[in-house]
């Protein structure tokens, strides 16, 4: 199921726009549920309690943060979800290529105007697949990209994922299962039961623990920090 974000500050376009994306989705034949934000600092909010949708659909001019301020926060933790504008005016126009929006839709938009731009964002996630894996979380499937994944750290039934953009995801999944998803990236490594780390995160390995950009440093059993070694040497040459 593809999770949309419509965030917009007029509720005759908020309306409009998930009755259209109702009828786009009953004539592709494809899941979702859109998430309705009347205004962005409630889209924010979710943003930083680590929630992320796989479309983002964004009213530029709102009153207090613009829908181009989320859009650069959601590039700069990392999101790359397809991002589509909807706005009254071109003026933005330039900026929205800066943070790789997906379409830029004018206000009074038909929902052939919405399906071409859903085209073109479908297009763009199906282009990031083979760079993602697909996990069950809360609930609902998800489309998790593996360049945001700083480590993978074992609890109980559960693996928990760091993200790069300080987000938490608690999936139902053994260490191995987890494993086997992440090895052909060839960037992961398996450290004792505890850790799978993304070696494009990783700094340095010292004589018990491995450092992270995001200056984290993880303990690791002395056992496997040799195999850590040559892992990350051999990853890097």
């Amino acid at each position: 199921m593809l999770r949309i974000a419509v965030c917009d500050d007029e509720q005759l376009y908020l309306d409009k726009t998930r009755a259209m994306l109702e009828q786009y989705a009953a004539k592709h034949d494809v899941e979702i549920t859109a998430e309705a934000f009347v205004n962005s600092s409630a889209l924010l909010d979710s943003i930083e309690a680590g929630e992320r949708c796989d479309i983002y659909l964004l009213d530029i001019y709102m009153p207090g943060v613009s829908g181009m301020s989320v859009a650069t926060e959601l590039r700069s933790r990392g999101v790359r979800s397809p991002i589509i504008f909807l706005t009254s005016s071109t003026e933005h126009a330039v900026e929205a290529f800066g943070v790789d929006a997906t379409h830029y839709l004018l206000k009074p938009y038909t929902q052939q105007n919405l399906f071409a731009a859903m085209d073109k964002a479908m297009q763009s996630i199906s282009s990031h697949v083979e760079e993602s894996i697909v996990l069950k979380i809360d609930g609902e499937y998800r489309i998790i990209p593996v360049d945001g994944i700083l480590y993978c750290e074992a609890a109980a039934n559960y693996q928990r994922l760091r993200m790069k953009d300080g987000a938490e995801l608690l999936v139902r999944i053994t260490a191995s299962e987890l494993y086997d998803l992440l090895e052909g990236f060839g960037c992961f490594h398996r450290c004792g039961r505890a850790y799978i780390l993304n070696l494009n995160h990783v700094t340095k390995v010292t004589a018990d623990s491995a450092v992270l950009k995001s200056c984290a440093e993880l303990p690791l059993p002395r056992s496997t920090v040799a195999g850590l070694r040559s892992a990350y040497f051999d990853h890097f040459n």
